[in-house]
């Protein structure tokens, strides 16, 4: 569900689409369904536009709008111009393993806007600019997307700590990205989510978790960026923004604020009852055991399909909630499915939802991501570290884990190294983040010795070989002795030779 709850747009959307005498185009980053509601535009009669979408290795969404009947389909390259009258779209993709995504950058009628959407592009930001020339408004993603550490079993210490380490490392990169692309407007969009399913509904009123609203970030820019902050809005559905003057015309007669957000969320929650009262499902013991068995085909033909099943270390432990005695082991080392009574591993990652969710995996209602995206499944992981080839196994479908094991092997070939400046110290590094391959030379440094990947922030020890506390992948950082002139910020990043 969008928040704010923007249903009452329907009609005037509807005739934007249908009607308007302008050459209309349809632009999708991707296929969260939280950016692509394809229930809402099969209520379209008229279907004489142009639907916009990114080339990615994986070809549903294209499918998707070919069966949808569209007047036209351009499925884009990266940095691939698409002109209209009067100016010019460009989409900006990132397609590696399950990420896949799209930015989308407008030039028309003298004026500039570069949306983000969720898409990790912040290395790419600084060529962007100096290519296409002054931002006017821009927006990025700032609340959480992502499962952990919400449907994971933390204290409720450890679960405060993760969830404002995210929410910092989120806020720090839109900063980043507002020094690099100097908007005179910011919109807040792509976030929070918001949680109406009463089983879930308790997420919205945690007193600290990944799901910030626009007022927490605003804080934080406005003492961060110290008196260079663009304009900072917060719009509502239905608001324009005239862009040349860099103005928000309020139109939209309700208002969410940090004062009714509690009940706004619960008079919202009310109205939806219906649809979450509906999908609920009484099922069959049989029924039950059919789907047990079907998860397990899925993992066998996952794990057939996944060829770095050798660098999981630890077995995935899946179950239904209906059946806790029987449990699907999967073992990467020895490429092996079974069904066990109990949990024998000290380290491990379990995975538990419910018969009635996982089905919809199972019968192709929803993707995988799309399901892992639901937060209707509890996990845990003995140790706790991220492991970057166990969640794509997790989030990729059946038919793309090929491509996706290929991408990651493909990232790792690139050996280009440069030179990174920190504490004073020079280090020789690797250029490409091992995770998705973002380019080193546009992180930073933290705290004299961390080199942090611009993407998606993860921190790699200079002083300890550039190895990443997060799930122990390295940089291979080699120091090469004092820099002479150390720079005023403690941190300088330069290309170097491959070595």
């Amino acid at each position: 569900m969008q928040f704010p709850r923007n249903h009452d747009l329907a009609p005037l959307v509807r005739e934007k689409l249908e009607h308007s005498p302008k050459e209309r185009f349809l632009y999708i980053s991707h296929e969260h369904k939280d950016h692509y509601d394809p229930d809402f535009l099969r209520t379209l009669t008229k279907r004489d536009f142009t639907v916009v979408i990114g080339r990615f290795r994986r070809t549903a969404l294209r499918d998707e709008f070919v069966a949808y009947g569209a007047k036209r389909i351009i499925t884009c390259e990266d940095s691939q111009e698409v002109p209209f009258k009067g100016g010019y779209l460009k989409l900006y993709l990132t397609d590696s393993g399950t990420n896949r995504d799209s930015a989308l950058l407008v030039q028309a009628d003298g004026q500039c806007f570069l949306n983000l959407n969720d898409c990790k592009i912040h290395d790419r930001l600084p060529a962007l600019v100096a290519e296409e020339g002054p931002i006017d408004v821009f927006t990025a993603q700032f609340s959480g997307a992502i499962w952990h550490p919400t449907c994971y079993d933390y204290s409720r210490e450890d679960y405060a700590e993760h969830s404002r380490q995210k929410r910092g490392s989120k806020f720090e990169a839109v900063a980043r990205a507002m020094e690099t692309v100097r908007p005179r407007v910011y919109l807040a969009s792509a976030g929070p989510a918001c949680f109406l399913d009463p089983s879930l509904f308790h997420i919205n009123l945690e007193p600290v978790n990944i799901f910030p609203r626009a007022s927490e970030l605003f804080t934080f820019l406005q003492h961060r960026l110290a008196g260079k902050t663009p304009r900072l809005l917060e719009p509502m559905p239905g608001d324009v923004l005239d862009a040349g003057l860099g103005e928000m015309v309020t139109l939209a007669p309700e208002r969410v604020t940090d004062e009714n957000v509690s009940q706004y969320l619960r008079s919202y929650a009310a109205l939806q009852t219906r649809v979450f009262r509906e999908r609920r499902r009484n099922l069959m013991l049989e029924e039950v055991d059919r789907i047990h068995e079907r998860l397990r085909e899925e993992m066998q033909q996952k794990l057939e399909a996944f060829s770095l099943a050798d660098r999981v270390m630890t077995p995935l432990y899946m179950g239904l909630i209906e059946l806790p005695g029987q449990l699907i082991r999967v073992d990467f080392r020895s490429r092996r499915v079974e069904v066990v009574s109990e949990v024998r591993d000290l380290s491990r990652y379990t995975f538990i939802s419910s018969a009635a969710d996982i089905v919809r995996v199972l019968d192709r209602k929803l993707n995988w991501e799309d399901f892992l995206l639901s937060f209707r499944f509890r996990a845990s992981r003995s140790p706790d570290v991220y492991d970057a080839s166990l969640h794509n196994f997790l989030a990729a479908e059946i038919e793309d884990l090929r491509a996706m094991c290929d991408t990651t092997l493909a990232t790792e070939s690139r050996k280009e190294r440069t030179v990174v400046t920190a504490g004073g110290m020079r280090y020789a590094v690797n250029r490409y983040c091992p995770h998705q391959g973002a380019d080193l030379r546009e992180g930073w440094v933290e705290e004299g010795r961390y080199l942090v990947c611009p993407r998606h922030r993860w921190r790699f020890d200079l002083q300890e070989g550039g190895s990443c506390g997060t799930n122990g992948c390295s940089i291979k950082a080699e120091c090469l002795g004092k820099e002479k002139d150390e720079d005023s910020r403690g941190a300088t990043v330069e290309q170097r030779p491959g070595m």
